[in-house]
C-alpha cells in the first residue's frame, strides 16, 4: 500500500486511525484506501471507456449528456443502454436470445432504474416541467397572445389557428417524449 509523503496531499485517505487520519494513498476514485474500505473506480472506468469505443456510443453519449448536473447519471443510462444493443445484436437465432435472457433481463432492469433515478433528479433539480406546469404555462402563453392582438379585426380566427398549432405542438411533444422512453 503506497503511503503520502505530504500530509497535505489530495489523494491522502480520509479514514480515521487511533493516531489520526489515515496516511495511506486513496483508492482512484474514492477517498478511502483499501485498509479503509475504499474500492478503487479504475476498472469501472476502463469498462466504460471500453464500451465508449465505437463512435455510435460516444455520439449518443453526446447526445445525452446535455444536464451537467446530471451528466454522470446520463453517462450511466448511455452504457447501460449500449451495452444492451450490443447483447442483442449478438443473438442470431431464437436460442441465441433466450440463453441472453438472463443478461437481458439485467440490463433492463439496471437502464430502467437508472432513468427513473434520473427522472426523479431532474424533477427535483427543476429540470423539467410537470404536465400541469407545462400547460400552466401554455395557458399562459396563450393569455399574453390574445391580450396582445385584441383590437386587431378578426384576432379571434387568428387566435384559434396559433391556439390550435400550439396545442398540435404539445401534444407531439408528448408524443415524442413517450416514444423516447
Amino acid at each position: 500500500m503506497q503511503r503520502v509523503t505530504d500530509l497535505a496531499d489530495p489523494r491522502r485517505c480520509k479514514g480515521a486511525q487511533p493516531d489520526g487520519q489515515c496516511r495511506n494513498v486513496a483508492e482512484e476514485g474514492s477517498d478511502y484506501c483499501r485498509a479503509c474500505g475504499g474500492e478503487s473506480q479504475a476498472p469501472a472506468r476502463r469498462l466504460k471507456e471500453y464500451f465508449l469505443t465505437k463512435a455510435q456510443d460516444r455520439a449518443r453519449l453526446v447526445q445525452i449528456s446535455e444536464n451537467d448536473g446530471l451528466k454522470t447519471l446520463r453517462e450511466e443510462v448511455a452504457v447501460a443502454l449500449g451495452m444492451l444493443k450490443r447483447r442483442l445484436d449478438l443473438a442470431e437465432t431464437d436460442a441465441d436470445f433466450i440463453a441472453a435472457f438472463p443478461q437481458v433481463e439485467k440490463f433492463l432492469k439496471r437502464v430502467t432504474d437508472l432513468k427513473k433515478s434520473n427522472l426523479f433528479l431532474e424533477q427535483k433539480s427543476g429540470s423539467t416541467l410537470s404536465r400541469d406546469q407545462a400547460f400552466g404555462l401554455v395557458r399562459e402563453m396563450i393569455e399574453v397572445v390574445v391580450e396582445e392582438l385584441d383590437g386587431i379585426p378578426d384576432y379571434e380566427q387568428i387566435m384559434d389557428r396559433i391556439v390550435t398549432r400550439i396545442l398540435a405542438t404539445v401534444q407531439h411533444a408528448g408524443k415524442a417524449e413517450a416514444d423516447s422512453e
